[in-house]
């Protein structure tokens, strides 16, 4: 959706009177304009219905007015009061505030509300009319996924940066970081960057966990061993190289060895090896050397 001509499709209907200041909203702000304990609120503000019918205008523009005029007693103000819908006023709101307002929650909330009201077609003709990076943007709605009782502790108990940082966390990690943060603000402390490192930690050991079995050394296959195997394996490897015949062989480490020949008796057995033999599997080929007469 993309909107041409006056934002809102035509005018907002306004009209000016004098409203008690105690039928508005109390602002959310503590700044006051000192000038007006003397001269009064020269400046109309710009209120909307608030759906309050104990306060039924919400300010639009004109917080410190408002706060001024209950500061210094002031009794009413000139105010503009529009009848605009949720997001009219939340798009109003957003441009007017947008270059001076300390509430990044408040900022936040008006741009979403304009954004589903369909105000603004997407991030990008929002930020084009309140004049902010998408950037910033982005980030501010973020902030609204975490709960209620942690948003109000955004600039008291919580800073504003700790707050962006945690939105930004994976859901799971997210919700270890509100679980502390609501830890600490029940024991009347501050959540910091460093109490939100904790589950930045975690975050990175899970992951270093996660590729922990593609950097294994172990073996893939564990394949049973034979010593006496493999040493045949090997002579006959170094036979073959040398060009020595394995019965040549065999004839020359006999007479090497004095009694290899004698015939053992049949009860006789061979020592045991300490390590076990692999027995040849049906169909394969025992590549051993061959027993000498006599034996079993």
């Amino acid at each position: 959706m993309t909107l041409s001509g006056h934002l809102f499709g035509a005018p907002l209907h306004t009209e000016i009177r004098m409203v008690p200041v105690g039928l508005i909203e109390e602002p959310d702000t503590l700044e006051v304009n000192p000038g007006i304990e003397r001269l009064g609120v020269m400046q109309s503000v710009l209120l909307g219905p608030s759906g309050n019918p104990e306060r039924p205008y919400r300010i639009v523009d004109g917080r410190r007015r408002v706060r001024s005029a209950l500061r210094y007693g002031i009794e009413q103000i000139p105010a503009l009061v529009t009848d605009g819908t949720p997001g009219q006023i939340a798009a109003a709101s957003a441009i007017l505030n947008a270059a001076r307002s300390s509430n990044p929650l408040d900022e936040a909330r008006n741009w979403q509300t304009a954004l589903e009201e369909g105000q603004f077609g997407d991030v990008q003709e929002l930020a084009a009319h309140v004049r902010v990076s998408v950037q910033t943007i982005r980030k501010r709605l973020r902030l609204l996924a975490l709960p209620e009782d942690l948003l109000a502790h955004i600039g008291i108990s919580i800073a504003e940066g700790v707050a962006e940082r945690m939105a930004n966390l994976a859901p799971q990690y997210r919700e270890q970081a509100i679980r502390a943060a609501e830890r600490r603000l029940d024991a009347g402390e501050k959540f910091t960057a460093a109490d939100l490192k904790a589950s930045q930690t975690a975050r990175t050991a899970d992951f270093e966990e996660s590729l922990a079995p593609l950097f294994r050394t172990e073996p893939l296959l564990e394949v049973s061993r034979d010593p006496l195997t493999e040493l045949v394996q090997e002579v006959k490897r170094l036979a073959a190289l040398s060009g020595i015949e394995l019965p040549a062989l065999v004839r020359a480490l006999s007479g090497a060895m004095p009694g290899m020949n004698e015939p053992l008796s049949a009860s006789a057995e061979p020592p045991a090896s300490p390590h076990p033999t692999v027995c040849p599997r049906p169909g394969r080929v025992n590549l051993g050397l061959h027993h000498p007469r006599g034996l079993p």
